[in-house]
């Protein structure tokens, strides 16, 4: 059982990843997706705009239009999930270590030394995991920008 000290130290361990996150999402919008976005409205419109095309030719014409801006939302949403479950499996790892000890734990004094081992544990997870976030923007930025660049070479 959690005291309320842990639950404090989880919840600001949870703040400091969704902070990141959220400033890795961000990043990722307003440098490369927004730019996909007004490219797929460009190419749409210019589609709308053949009045020879039947419907059907205009509505393929659109959802072509629509594939780099949704294959590059996908990228960075997998890129954001095995992050997630990467540092899942750290925090888990945390907990199998320590679940592993406290069954050779007898006192309830060392049993509280090792939910103090879990916590720093799980909070070495998430500054190693908070750590790893410019790495894999840079990675994310150059994939996007190859592919950005394959596409607008097709």
């Amino acid at each position: 059982m959690h005291s309320m000290d842990d639950r404090q130290i989880f919840e600001e361990q949870r703040e400091r990843i969704d902070k990141a996150l959220s400033t890795v999402v961000d990043d990722m919008d307003r440098q490369h997706l927004r730019k996909l976005q007004l490219d797929m409205h460009k190419c749409a419109s210019t589609c709308c705009l053949d009045v020879e095309a039947s419907a059907e030719n205009v509505q393929r014409c659109v959802d072509r239009c629509h594939l780099p801006l949704v294959r590059a939302r996908n990228y960075v949403q997998q890129e954001l999930c095995d992050f997630q479950t990467r540092l899942q499996r750290c925090v888990l790892s945390c907990n199998d270590d320590v679940k592993m000890q406290m069954r050779l734990q007898e006192t309830g004094e060392q049993r509280q030394n090792m939910a103090v081992q879990f916590e720093r544990c799980a909070v070495d997870c998430v500054d190693k995991h908070v750590g790893l976030l410019p790495t894999m923007m840079r990675a994310m930025k150059v994939v996007l920008e190859k592919n950005n660049s394959a596409s607008s070479n097709s």
